[in-house]
């Protein structure tokens, strides 16, 4: 299949005046000004005058086979369906496990990221989730990375939160060191995504484990950074000494100050946004509400759609350009967990593209080569979604 794409305004993510581009299969075969389709060829030439074309987004963070169940067997969250991410404009997605890692299985995670894979968009899987020691496909994690092509490192394994497992120093360590083998044999990032909840110590055990081991900052990726003020500003002075820093999406019952849109364009201001500051969503996993106590009040579920409805809050009311708010959730993204030809439009680089209307809302949206959104209205459902297959003769 060809498709030529005209007149839009690129954002690789750098800003690129009105060009074209023409995807052959599942990659991006030319970018450039006044490009036609070969006269041997039947494709399908679409014109995106006014329109803005970026990479597709990469969540680094989705709970894909369901999360939950800190108030019971009922509290457990659903699967996520393929078209509750595409209409997102996300075509990548990493996924993990969390607090329930009991009916929750890594075996069914990789089961869940083959089926999305599969049904048209990329997957990737943490190995493990929220205790320490934690639990892996194969005997040890170096044998996941290795191995196993989904694994791209360990987590999200929990620190600072009731709900850990409270690991030693000398526990991290360990799983960081595996992480760090097993991502070079592997040739992966071999990062360590650490869940960061509302505990006292905050960053302080891996500050810790760095200065009495030979760890490199950047082999750790803490997420939920903007949980407080004060893990805020750990996270600042973690980004200031060379490390990452992952924000969640969708925080809308926290302090206004701590949301994405006002970290980023706090950050901005200040010129720290750099290419080690990522976004993601926390999707499908639950939102629980916790009173000083530690007694559950409430429990709530995230949503993919919150990734970019908060990027482009950030570009439209704090003036923060839309090549340096997008990279948050793309080239950035794809650099840290070195997800190889995504995150940015270039040639040879995976066919993942969203378009976007006039007020920056996602329109149509590409996976692979596949147009999977058109026009707002989902073209491609998930196997067992209610316009999928499942009411097909194919199962008639």
């Amino acid at each position: 299949m060809w498709v030529l794409l005209k007149n839009a305004k690129l954002y690789c993510p750098e800003y690129t005046e009105n060009s074209d581009i023409v995807v052959v299969g599942m990659t991006i075969a030319a970018i450039g000004k006044n490009l036609s389709l070969p006269d041997f060829v039947e494709g399908e030439i679409i014109d995106l005058q006014g329109k803005t074309l970026v990479p597709g987004f990469i969540d680094a963070h989705v709970h894909i086979c369901g999360g939950g169940g800190e108030a019971g067997p009922a509290s457990r969250t659903p699967e996520l369906q393929l078209s509750q991410i595409t209409r997102s404009g996300i075509t990548t997605v990493v996924g993990c496990l969390g607090t329930d890692s009991v009916s929750r299985s890594l075996a069914e995670l990789l089961v869940k990221a083959n089926a999305l894979q599969e049904e048209g968009i990329s997957t990737y899987i943490y190995s493990g989730a929220y205790r320490v020691p934690m639990k892996t496909l194969l005997p040890t994690l170096e044998q996941d990375l290795v191995l196993i092509e989904k694994v791209i490192g360990a987590g999200e394994i929990a620190i600072s939160d009731h709900r850990s497992a409270h690991p030693q120093i000398s526990q991290l360590e360990q799983l960081a060191s595996e992480a760090r083998v097993g991502g070079m044999l592997g040739g992966k990032a071999g990062i360590v995504h650490v869940h960061l909840g509302e505990g006292k110590r905050g960053l302080q055990p891996i500050w810790t484990l760095l200065e009495q081991s030979d760890i490199p900052i950047t082999q750790f990726v803490p997420t939920h950074m903007n949980r407080s003020r004060t893990l805020l500003e750990q996270g600042i002075k973690f980004l200031l000494a060379g490390g990452h820093m992952d924000l969640t999406a969708g925080c809308d019952d926290f302090p206004e100050d701590l949301q994405v849109p006002s970290v980023l364009i706090r950050l901005n201001q200040s010129q720290l946004l750099n290419d080690r500051i990522t976004v993601s969503s926390d999707g499908n996993g639950s939102m629980p509400q916790y009173n000083e106590a530690g007694v559950l009040t409430g429990m709530g579920v995230g949503s993919v759609e919150v990734l970019w409805r908060d990027i482009r809050k950030t570009v439209i009311q704090g003036n923060v350009p839309l090549e340096v708010a997008l990279r948050t959730i793309t080239s950035n993204v794809a650099n840290v967990l070195r997800l190889r030809n995504k995150g940015m439009l270039r040639v040879g680089y995976d066919a993942d593209l969203v378009v976007l209307d006039e007020d920056l809302q996602v329109q149509d949206v590409w996976a692979k080569g596949k147009c999977m959104v058109r026009s707002k209205e989902t073209l491609v459902w998930g196997t067992y979604e209610g316009n999928s297959l499942a009411k097909s003769e194919w199962f008639s």
